[in-house]
């Protein structure tokens, strides 16, 4: 369960969005020359001094790079040295029944729910069996309506890999979540206090729909070049998100990237820990 914190109980909620972390099945295994554990080690380095008093930290897919068990191993052991929840969903690459070993909150086949008082957090899968793009399954929709008639008083975070919008990059849009429409009617048919959050696309994206927003953060290793027909990708360092919603449903965000010399420092930290 969440862990209940003052801020929390005052109808403030505070929480750190990662995605597409793309871990390798050996700590020292590189990607497209960057080492994917590094780079999530000094993204988490970071947080946990910038923002030491958040409720959670949710991962939006893409855990793994391979699907395989040793990948969620490394996952493991790098969160477990984190006092805070974490709760997260599957991506393309993932294996949601191993991810679900490590997080047993991850959803498969259908939503999973996770109360904070006055909030709550949707976690859905729109993972497809074998593909890169997504969507969301007919079951899950409707325990999403239903979830959402059923608490118009709260505000609703939606955590969902493939974003339900196109982001003008056509090679990523044409990967993207199949029937994102459907997903964002239902929304908008049942809430007016609904924030949608997804990975997939490493990169930033804000867009606001009436009063829907969705936000897109950069992965914890490398990024892919805006507006785009075909893939590139960018030296834009690593990144993470952080997000705080007050009582009045207000919305304070900001992406993080992280630059060479707080990678040298949270290995630094590592090694510490490791002596110890």
């Amino acid at each position: 369960m969440p862990r209940k914190t003052q801020n929390n109980q005052l109808g403030t909620i505070k929480f750190i969005h990662i995605t597409d972390t793309h871990l390798l099945d050996h700590p020292e295994d590189d990607f497209y020359g960057l080492n994917t554990k590094v780079s999530l080690d000094a993204v988490l380095y970071q947080c946990q001094t910038r923002y030491p008093d958040i409720d959670f930290m949710l991962f939006t897919g893409d855990i793994s790079q391979t699907g395989n068990k040793q990948s969620y191993n490394i996952f493991q052991n790098i969160i477990q040295q984190y006092d805070c929840p974490v709760y997260c969903i599957p991506g393309n690459h993932d294996s949601p029944e191993l991810l679900q070993d490590v997080i047993p909150d991850c959803p498969h086949d259908t939503i999973n729910i996770i109360p904070f008082d006055a909030y709550s957090l949707v976690l859905i899968s729109s993972r497809v069996e074998g593909q890169n793009h997504g969507r969301v399954s007919h079951q899950c929709l409707q325990q999403l309506k239903e979830h959402l008639n059923n608490h118009q008083d709260q505000f609703t975070i939606v955590a969902v890999h493939h974003p339900p919008v196109l982001i003008n990059s056509k090679w990523l849009d044409d990967l993207g979540l199949q029937n994102g429409n459907e997903l964002l009617q239902t929304i908008n048919t049942c809430s007016h206090n609904t924030l949608i959050l997804s990975g997939h696309v490493h990169q930033e994206v804000d867009y606001l729909q009436g009063q829907l927003r969705v936000l897109t953060t950069p992965s914890t290793c490398y990024q892919f070049e805006a507006n785009c027909d075909h893939m590139n990708r960018t030296d834009t360092p690593p990144a993470y998100r952080y997000i705080r919603i007050d009582k009045s449903q207000n919305i304070e965000t900001k992406v993080h990237y992280i630059d060479e010399e707080q990678k040298e420092n949270s290995m630094t930290a590592e090694i510490r820990v490791a002596r110890r």
